[in-house]
């Protein structure tokens, strides 16, 4: 929390650089009338002195709402925080309008400036560190992000992904073929498939292949995707945490390498982050999106740089314009923890007493374990597997066991057809036995043996061939046979002295020829450099933001105090000599909790002014554009939807000009925070309100 809390100097700086007409309109709303000549800095002096004083900052805590402390914490809570960022944070909950006016009203009220970035256009959100040691007890996670309590339990079976389910997929890949159309949906004859296997599961298994497909896992050939098992077994390697959180990134986008570890870690840390308690799914986006901003944010304080600084700040704005806007982010988290829900990552535990479903984290990530005696083969060649095995170890069965039907134990078989595959990776009869033998208690079938022995016979009776051939003489069989730079590039040896390389044929041979040591007639001439696999990124343990951070605070604010306090400066405004003007500028100040003493109710520190119109007063919404237009200001307008007169919308934006008509005008608006520019004709506005900050 306490990046988002900076100096008293950093503060007064930041009231200094306002425009000189909002500079003096936040004077004479706390000071009175400003006296001529005037120091600005003695000014600012003063208007800290103010919020110092014990009395009014008292009230400044007083006079909070719920909907105050809600914003509150999130700027203590999100690093550099930004209108844009706490948009997208309440997205859920609050509009971008709503956001916005209630910003505008927390930094008159004080509570919150905007400090400018050094290096970038950006302007992050600060409290106050004035008011901060009095605000800090009421900052609490809860009050942003709060666990639910059930009020009906879910009693439906859960899915979890597991080991045995990416390898019951990736024998169904290996053995029976996986196509897609050109938007990667399952071609009919796959998705037929895939029913029958995988009843119930069709929508996780297409994530799953998207998620191959994006992690480079498989590869397209000319009918049907291939597994690449090279690859597998370096991503059978990683703990199964990260399997599963990588698995849930690439299932939404492809990303490079780097951002591929940010969305994963990210993920990661928002379910380590859950724990064991029960959110909504919009809480969860909330958490993520603080996981998120946590690890974004933490690199940038003061210890860094200059130079640094500036080039994050460069990297960050141009990803901001090019790769992803903040709605962006956000979606793509909701769809990252949506792919959560499907693989089961993210449990449905109920709902809550509002009716909205409540999440909970699954309790998968556990070390797998040394499972033995987890396999039976009957004697129509079908193999039972039980769950039990990592990733790691069911790989290798997956090369030649075709699967049958996924469930609760997995149903495979062997046929000639399986274990052919196997035979074309270089599999033999006794290492297919081996790896067999691993996990049943029991003899292999005598008659398993013989037909896996009569099908090798069989495969290997007549063989076709494609690739180069290498033939040497003789006395150059032993040098062939056990110099690595040969060895390694042999497939198989087809008669004495005649050999099948591993060198597919578009590829260059030359350097082959060079390191061989053998004397050759002729060289292809194609340059080719060997391909090597790359490591999947490494993601560190999950980080929970909410072990720290859900501390206990004190009971929030007493909001009948606040009450007591409005209706005593109402009470003490009644008392007042003022004209309508004065008396309606007042009240509104009031109830927008601008007014903390009644010394600010003095009628020498009033500048009356309009700052809303409705319905028909057409000649008050002119003004209200025509002053929005001078000094720049932000408008909030509300109007009936173009295609509903019964549906309403809302928009901030800026003025950019007007043009009036007979009986009416349009006015050029450009709509907050997309820049959007378009019309709007004032008559159909039924709401327009100026934001003076």
């Amino acid at each position: 929390m306490s990046k988002s809390v900076t100096t008293v100097e950093v503060w007064k700086e930041s009231i200094s650089s306002l425009a000189d007409s909002k500079f003096f309109e936040l004077m004479r709303l706390y000071l009175g009338e400003i006296e001529t000549p005037y120091n600005k800095q003695r000014l600012i002096e003063q208007l800290a002195g103010f919020v110092k004083n014990p009395a009014n900052s008292q009230n400044m805590i007083t006079l909070l709402d719920e909907y105050d402390i809600k914003l509150l914490t999130a700027i203590a809570f999100i690093p550099n925080a930004t209108q844009e960022t706490l948009i997208q944070f309440f997205a859920a909950e609050y509009t971008m309008a709503d956001i916005f006016s209630q910003l505008s009203n927390l930094i008159v009220r004080l509570l919150v400036f905007e400090q400018k970035d050094l290096y970038s256009s950006k302007k992050f959100l600060r409290i106050n560190p004035i008011i901060w040691e009095k605000l800090e007890p009421f900052i609490k996670l809860e009050n942003i992000i709060s666990p639910i309590e059930l009020a009906k339990t879910n009693i439906d079976d859960v899915f979890n992904i597991s080991p045995d389910f990416l390898a019951a997929f990736i024998s169904f890949v290996n053995t029976k073929g996986c196509s897609c159309k050109a938007d990667g949906v399952f071609k009919k004859n796959t998705l037929a498939r895939v029913q029958t296997i995988f009843a119930g599961h069709e929508k996780t298994i297409q994530l799953i292949l998207t998620a191959f497909i994006n992690l480079n896992l498989v590869r397209e050939g000319e009918k049907s995707y291939q597994i690449d098992y090279e690859r597998f077994e370096i991503f059978a390697k990683l703990e199964e945490s990260q399997q599963y959180a990588l698995l849930c990134a690439a299932s939404c986008s492809r990303f490079s390498r780097e951002g591929l570890k940010k969305e994963a870690q990210l993920l990661l840390d928002t379910l380590t982050s859950i724990g064991e308690r029960g959110f909504r799914l919009s809480s969860l986006i909330r958490l993520g999106f603080l996981a998120q901003n946590q690890t974004d944010g933490g690199t940038t304080g003061s210890s860094r740089s200059r130079f640094s600084r500036m080039l994050e700040a460069a990297r960050q704005e141009n990803e901001a314009s090019v790769d992803m806007d903040p709605e962006q982010a956000g979606s793509l988290l909701e769809r990252m923890l949506d792919s959560a829900v499907e693989f089961g990552l993210l449990q449905k535990t109920g709902w809550d007493k509002e009716g909205y479903e409540v999440f909970e984290c699954s309790k998968i990530f556990k070390p797998a374990g040394t499972a033995k005696n987890v396999l039976n083969i009957d004697s129509t060649f079908t193999v039972s597997l039980m769950p039990g095995l990592s990733l790691k170890k069911l790989l290798p069965l997956t090369q030649f066991l075709q699967i049958k039907s996924y469930g609760v134990v997995t149903e495979y078989e062997i046929s000639k057809q399986s274990v052919s595959a196997a035979f074309d990776r270089g599999w033999t009869v006794e290492k297919l036995c081996e790896e067999l033998e691993k996990y049943t208690s029991y003899e292999l079938p005598q008659n398993l043996k013989v037909c896996i022995n009569e099908w090798f016979e069989s495969y290997s009776s007549a063989m076709i061939y494609k690739g180069y051939i290498l033939k040497v003489a003789k006395k150059n069989i032993s040098l062939v046979e056990n110099a690595p730079a040969i060895k390694s590039h042999i497939k198989e040896k087809l008669a004495e002295g005649i050999y099948l390389l591993n060198i597919p044929l578009e590829s260059d041979i030359d350097s082959f020829i060079e390191n061989s040591g053998l004397d050759f007639m002729g060289k292809v001439k194609d340059p080719f450099v060997a391909s090597e696999k790359i490591a999947f990124p490494t993601l560190q343990t999950g980080r929970s933001i909410s072990a720290v951070a859900l501390q206990q605070g004190q009971e929030p604010p007493n909001f009948a105090a606040a009450g007591h306090l409005l209706s005593s400066l109402k009470a003490e405004l009644k008392k007042m000599d003022l004209n309508k003007n004065q008396r309606e500028s007042l009240e509104n100040r009031i109830h927008n909790r601008l007014i903390l003493t009644k010394e600010q109710l003095a009628t020498t520190c009033i500048r009356s002014e309009i700052l809303e119109a409705e319905g028909m007063d057409f000649g008050g919404k002119l003004h209200l554009f025509e002053a929005g237009l001078k000094e720049n200001d932000m408008m909030e307008i509300t109007m009936p939807s173009f295609d509903d007169e019964n549906q309403y919308f809302k928009v901030i934006g800026r003025t950019l000009g007007i043009t009036k008509q007979t009986g009416d005008a349009v006015v050029r608006f450009q709509v907050y925070p997309g820049g959007e520019i378009t019309n709007f004709v004032v008559s159909r506005i039924t709401y327009l309100r100026r934001l003076r900050f």
